[in-house]
């Protein structure tokens, strides 16, 4: 294992306090409540009764009087002449470019259709029906709308406009203007709206320090709030949270208990136990959790938060022997696992919790028996996630598993089973609101990729892919290909198809770039290495890999991702300009093959292997079919075997865990799906064009 770095030091250094010092604590509690101590932030033990008045600064209820006076101070506005200048200004810009499109040059004055074309891409504001109005309008027509509109955006710029009122104010101000004043039929919807709504702006800003020094006064005229506990009325009641103005009230009196650490060992003792244990599987059989130290924080955390909820139903429950303790979120506990892990460590983490119910209900054999199994059965309802609404199925099957499994144990261990079942249904929903709830904040503080979050990023609608799509259409398709190929391949051989196609999806975003360097994306354009030396047409065709790198993670795209940007040419060769630099070169002249290999990582995954195969076969089988649009399923097969047997022979599949048998799966994967695609077509026959009068005559 390589050496730890400080922040990861520091990530397994809090794990370990939470399992050895915060566990303990929690599961001592009720220990703790024999003396009584009350401590901030944790129930009450006891009901505490002031002895005589009391009066405690409360800095929270201060700073949030404050702040609702501040708030109630409204925002200075200035006029922002400039905007208003610019409203109209742009308005008659518009209609000087429709003067300057009708301006003739030499004798003939321009037709409609080249007015239409000059104003194509010098009016954004207008579509094609509006320039279209625009050019039918005769010269005084066209003065007397430029005049209407100049005069209505003059009335719009002298209203006060905020910023996020612009569409209000031109709604209401258009409305009547655009009635009576006398336009041609269809310029005011057409022409004068659009030109107008596209000109406006707010015409006031926010004069930030005026508001703030108002705000600030506003908030230093109001007093500091004290909180008063009159002599002989609860400081704090049993059960009751104790907050910070509580505690300080308490101290003042010296009525806040005791601290009996020594009750501590015995929660030491199964903490340490319990850890010990599931480090050493961990260790184990799951090094990849094992080694990151943020995971080993991560799922230290879960595991304390299960103690505090555990805790806090045993000592806040109505009658705590009376089924209550079905409540304990073991399930929702085991799916987080599942998914922010994996389906084994899910299921590990059923000991830890079973050790933390025993401790706090040894006297509850059907509750422990229940924590063991509700957790177990919860793993496979999200093991494999495609799709949101997976998991709110899991949350409805695991809520109707909890209620029979409550009911059954408890009758089986002689316990209340009407109360047991309605504490499993309220364990299942809130086992839901809890997985639900506490997943995306998980996912973004510990960087874990899971399921749900590849799925928001399977969103066509990402801005990465929408800029693909916008800048390198060719490419976009290409990837859309790639990732159908390896969801594919991956799922045929037991690999996270999810990530794979993922990771497909975004693996040529580096193109963006320079698009019109890549074939595919070269649409009725030259093709610009034709004027450049092999060498630096390689470097440019490498550079898309770094780009997208770049790219993904100035996007914070999760790491395994961009190590499929990484990964996806490995250390390949760019062979179509290397096979060009060895042919040009001179008599005796070597070429430095390292010049034209690309610069990334080779794939050490199954799922980066298969992303590496799925991209040279599809852009290979692209490039095949638009020289031959029949393809034969023979011609796939070759393209598909030869590409993967170079790659192999090239060690690019080196560090993958690819076994051949797994190799051959992918190759009948790749194939098949590359049939869907490039079968033969039809050639459909040619129409006579002597009898294609004869046949358009016969029509009726």
């Amino acid at each position: 294992m390589a050496p730890l770095s400080g922040s990861e030091r520091a990530q397994r250094l809090g794990a370990l306090v939470l399992v050895l010092l915060v566990v303990p604590g929690i599961l001592s509690v009720a220990a703790f409540l024999q003396d009584t101590p009350i401590r901030e932030g944790e129930p009450s033990p006891r009901t505490v009764i002031s002895p005589d008045l009391i009066r405690i600064p409360d800095p929270e209820a201060t700073e949030r009087e404050r702040r609702a006076a501040a708030d109630a101070v409204d925002e200075v506005l200035v006029d922002d002449d400039e905007a208003r200048r610019e409203m109209v200004q742009e308005v008659r810009d518009a209609f000087a470019r429709v003067r300057d499109a009708r301006a003739a040059e030499g004798d003939d004055e321009p037709s409609p259709e080249e007015q239409r074309e000059a104003l194509a891409d010098r009016l954004d504001a207008l579509d094609e029906e509006g320039v279209d109005l625009l050019v039918s309008l005769d010269d005084g027509e066209l003065d007397a709308v430029r005049d209407d509109t100049v005069e209505m955006v003059q009335q719009l710029a002298r209203q006060e406009i905020r910023e996020g009122e612009t569409d209000e104010a031109l709604d209401a101000q258009l409305r009547g203007e655009l009635v009576v004043r006398a336009l041609p039929e269809r310029i005011a919807e057409e022409v004068v709206e659009p030109l107008i709504r596209d000109a406006a702006r707010p015409t006031v800003m926010v004069d930030d320090a005026a508001t703030a020094e108002r705000r600030e006064a506003a908030a230093d005229e109001v007093g500091e709030v004290v909180r008063t506990f009159v002599g002989g009325t609860p400081i704090v009641t049993a059960g009751e949270v104790v907050d910070e103005i509580q505690m300080e009230a308490l101290r003042a009196r010296g009525l806040e208990g005791a601290e009996p650490w020594q009750w501590m060992l015995r929660a030491l003792g199964l903490a340490g136990a319990a850890a010990l244990a599931v480090g050493f599987y961990l260790r184990s059989y799951r090094q990849r959790v094992w080694g990151s130290a943020r995971k080993v924080l991560l799922l230290a955390v879960l595991l304390t938060a299960f103690t505090g909820i555990v805790e806090a139903i045993a000592l806040l429950a109505p009658a705590p022997t009376g089924g209550w303790l079905y409540l304990v979120p073991a399930g929702a506990v085991a799916m987080l696992a599942t998914i922010l892990f994996d389906p084994p460590v899910g299921v590990l983490s059923a000991l830890p919790m079973t050790a933390v119910v025993a401790f706090i209900a040894p006297g509850e054999p059907g509750v422990i028996v229940f924590t063991a199994l509700s957790a177990v059965a919860s793993v496979p309802l999200v093991s494999r996630l495609s799709a949101r609404g997976d998991l709110r199925k899991a949350a409805l099957r695991s809520t109707l598993l909890y209620v029979a499994l409550a009911t059954a144990l408890a009758a089986v261990f002689e316990g209340p089973w009407a109360v047991a079942a309605a504490a499993g249904l309220l364990g299942g929903v809130g086992g839901a609101i809890i997985v639900n709830g506490s997943l995306p904040f998980l996912e973004s503080v510990f960087g874990v990729l899971t399921a749900t979050s590849l799925l928001d990023l399977q969103d066509r609608n990402h801005p990465l892919l929408r800029e693909l799509e916008q800048k390198a259409l060719g490419s976009y398709n290409h990837s859309i290909q790639v990732a159908t190929m390896v969801e594919r391949a991956c799922r045929a051989i037991g690999a996270d198809s999810l990530l794979g196609s993922v990771a497909a999806l975004y693996h040529d975003i580096g193109k963006v770039r320079r698009p019109y360097f890549f074939v595919e994306n070269q649409f009725g354009v030259g093709n610009p290495h034709d004027d450049l030396p092999p060498e630096t047409s390689a470097e440019i065709i490498q550079r898309h890999v770094t780009d997208g790198i770049e790219m993904a993670r100035s996007s914070r795209l999760p790491a395994e991702i961009v190590d499929g940007i990484a990964t996806h040419h490995g250390t390949t060769l760019v062979t179509y300009f290397y096979r060009q630099a060895v042919n040009s070169a001179a008599d005796g002249e070597e070429v430095d093959e390292a010049t034209y290999r690309y610069k990334g990582r080779k794939p050490s995954t199954k799922e980066l292997a298969v992303l590496m195969l799925a991209d040279c076969c599809e852009g290979a089988a692209r490039a095949a079919a638009q020289h031959d649009r029949n393809l034969t399923r023979e011609d796939l097969e070759r393209i598909v075997r030869g590409l993967i047997g170079d790659r192999i022979d090239d060690g690019q599949l080196d560090e993958a865990n690819l076994t051949f048998a797994e190799l051959t799966i992918v190759e009948e994967s790749f194939i098949e799906a590359l049939v869907g695609v490039y079968h033969p077509r039809i050639a459909y026959p040619t129409l006579d064009p002597a009898k294609a009068g004869d046949e358009a005559g016969a029509t009726p």
